[in-house]
Formats: C-alpha cells, sequence, structure tokens
C-alpha cells in the first residue's frame, strides 16, 4: 500500500510527534521522535501541575489574595527551572524535525 510522505507529515504536525513515521511503516524512526517528546511533556507538564497546586495552596491558605494581577505577579517572579525549559526546546524539535523528516525523507523502495 502506497503512504502518503504528505499524510504522514500532518499526522506529525497535528497529533504528535512520530506518528507520522509510525504511519509510514518506520518504527524505530517513530520511536526516536516520540520518547524524547513524551519524556519532555512529562517534564514539563509535571512542573506546571506542580506549580498550580502551589499556587493553589496558597489561594486556599489566603497567603495570596484572589486578585489576577497578584496572581500573575506571583507567576512571572517565580523563576522556570533550566530542566523545563529544555524540555519545551526537546518537544519542539522532536516536534518540527518529525514532520520535516516525514515531508523530506524519500519513500523506501
Amino acid at each position: 500500500m502506497n503512504r502518503s510522505k504528505g499524510a504522514a507529515a500532518l499526522l506529525s504536525a497535528l497529533v504528535f510527534p512520530g506518528v507520522g513515521q509510525w504511519y509510514l511503516g518506520r518504527r524505530r524512526l517513530a520511536l526516536l521522535f516520540a520518547l524524547p517528546a513524551l519524556v519532555a511533556g512529562y517534564v514539563y507538564l509535571n512542573f506546571a501541575l506542580d506549580e498550580a497546586n502551589a499556587l493553589t495552596g496558597q489561594l486556599l491558605s489566603g497567603a495570596l489574595p484572589l486578585d489576577p494581577a497578584a496572581l500573575a505577579a506571583r507567576l512571572e517572579a517565580r523563576p522556570t527551572p533550566l530542566t523545563v525549559m529544555l524540555s519545551g526546546w526537546v518537544f519542539a524539535l522532536c516536534w518540527v524535525g518529525s514532520v520535516l523528516e516525514a515531508w523530506v525523507r524519500k519513500p523506501a523502495p
């Protein structure tokens, strides 16, 4: 069955990195894109949930007023760890690389 590289690129762009490679039957390459993206997404979302829980705890205890400006100032004042910033870059690189690889690479004979 002839599978389109355009469809594979769209799958990688719209669904998740590596899905297009999986669609084309390139299982190892799909895992090469998907596994780092999953780990990076986990790190990023874990940080976001920890921040949300800390903020909620401060709101419920009364340490932080229920004021949108105060909440925004608190979030902007907290530094983002290097691991979280790197995970965002890894995820973006996996996503873009997956789309480009599916679009540019010639199909196997």
